[in-house]
């Protein structure tokens, strides 16, 4: 395989992290290993001819390029299964050779967490050049919707964009790649708080204080809500429910926000929207889990976390258990801390 090229965006950085404001002495260590690391910087990397999957594998001399895989479990996956899949059944669809195409997204970018913690971060290294490349998404309502408001709000314009189909395989003659700009969870706090100033500039701020409902979700949701809300109520904190909420809707909801609570899920991301020194309460299972103190301290947020009480073994990360939060012990806690 031809060794691609790199062009510089942005130089690794090291972070150090501010511990949780409620950290306990024995929880240490659910926290420690990411309380400083560095960044992977951020560079645009010339791939040239190459084949990419709709969920934004890429594949080189038919070989998987390893780096766009999210997780390194799944490569085997992708190295003859996915390949084998594409080829015999995949439309091939052969792009316009005097293009220039960018590549920024993996399969995980059609969730809001990883738009807007991931994905646009890179664009946004990329803003200045973006009228160069057609940009390749992915073909999923979310990035039709959100992913595309986010890149109108931020002013970030490209040649066109090219959704690609799940029953197509796409070949392209100038791909241009950014890979990971942080590890998994990880942010470069310069970049989100550039991010968060552009969401925020205009916005008036306000002490609004919102819980994020998943009652309508399938999986990973407060079992006991309905008590936990009514408690919430006496604080002053408002329960929403995202689900339906445009992007737009969510700016303008979460730049009046100062305390944002909910279970590990999307709805937390919306911190992004804040005004900096927030607080962000994350509702958790006792097991190592860092994306939104990553976040919420990258905005210079103050990150609160509460444990409850799992009704599985499974990790709450993903499509794991479900909580149920003890009422007293969160309100004395959590609720008369704040």
């Amino acid at each position: 395989m031809k060794r691609s090229r790199d062009v510089l965006l942005r130089p690794p950085v090291p972070v150090d992290r501010r511990w949780p404001v409620n950290l306990k002495v024995e929880d240490t260590e659910l926290f420690r290993d990411e309380i400083s690391y560095s960044t992977l910087g951020s560079v645009i990397r010339s791939f040239g001819k190459a084949w990419v999957s709709p969920d934004s594998v890429v594949y080189k001399g038919g070989l998987v390029v390893a780096e766009t895989v999210v997780t390194k479990d799944q490569v085997s996956y992708y190295r003859l299964r996915h390949l084998a899949k594409k080829l015999l059944t995949a439309r091939r669809v052969r792009l316009n050779d005097r293009r220039k195409y960018l590549l920024i997204t993996d399969a995980w970018s059609g969730g809001h967490f990883h738009w807007l913690t991931e994905a646009l971060p890179k664009l946004w290294t990329v803003r200045e050049r973006a009228r160069e490349f057609v940009l390749l998404l992915p073909d999923s309502s979310y990035v039709r919707t959100a992913g595309v408001e986010s890149l109108n709000f931020l002013g970030v314009d490209f040649e066109d964009i090219i959704f690609m189909k799940e029953a197509e395989f796409y070949k392209v003659n100038d791909l241009y790649y950014i890979p990971r700009i942080a590890d998994l969870g990880c942010t470069d706090d310069t970049l989100m708080k550039e991010l968060n100033a552009a969401f925020t500039s205009g916005k008036a701020g306000g002490n609004h204080k919102i819980y994020i409902s998943r009652e309508k979700a399938r999986a990973r949701k407060v079992l006991n809500e309905a008590t936990l809300t009514e408690k919430l109520k006496e604080y002053g904190i408002e329960t929403i429910s995202t689900d339906d909420l445009s992007l737009a809707n969510e700016i303008d909801i979460f730049a009046r926000c100062s305390l944002l609570v909910g279970i590990h899920g999307a709805g937390l991301t919306n911190c992004i929207f804040m005004q900096p020194g927030g607080n962000v309460v994350e509702l958790r299972k006792r097991e190592k889990n860092y994306g939104y103190w990553h976040l919420a301290d990258s905005l210079d947020h103050k990150y609160y976390y509460y444990h409850g009480i799992a009704d599985s073994d499974a990790s709450l990360i993903g499509s794991g258990s479900s909580l149920t939060v003890p009422i007293e012990d969160f309100e004395r806690r959590i609720l008369r801390t704040i």
